[in-house]
């Protein structure tokens, strides 16, 4: 949520930056590099977006509406404001550069 960015004053991403993917035990697996970011509202995410995101081509969209939705609305419920169709959703797609091997 593009809000977010600017709440915490955080930059957005650009494209050519690079991150470490950590599990939860902050162990490196993966590196990636951002190849794109677009700030689209959130009744404009398209199904090919949504499907790069949540890794499926069964419902996408409807599964990222859903999965996205639940999770703003109860963010902002601790400010007591409501996500409307229109909010600013930052979409950053990526390249992965280097994987751990196993």
């Amino acid at each position: 949520m593009y809000s977010l960015y600017k709440q915490y004053n955080v930059d957005l991403p650009k494209v050519g930056n690079k991150q470490i993917i950590t599990n939860f035990n902050g162990k490196a697996k993966a590196i990636i590099v951002t190849k794109s970011v677009e700030t689209i509202p959130f009744n404009e995410i398209s199904k090919n977006y949504a499907e790069l995101d949540m890794g499926t081509d069964i419902e996408p969209l409807k599964k990222w509406k859903k999965a996205h939705w639940n999770f703003f609305e109860n963010f902002m419920k601790e400010s007591g404001r409501k996500p409307t169709e229109y909010i600013l959703i930052v979409c950053e797609r990526f390249k992965t550069i280097w994987t751990i091997k196993y």
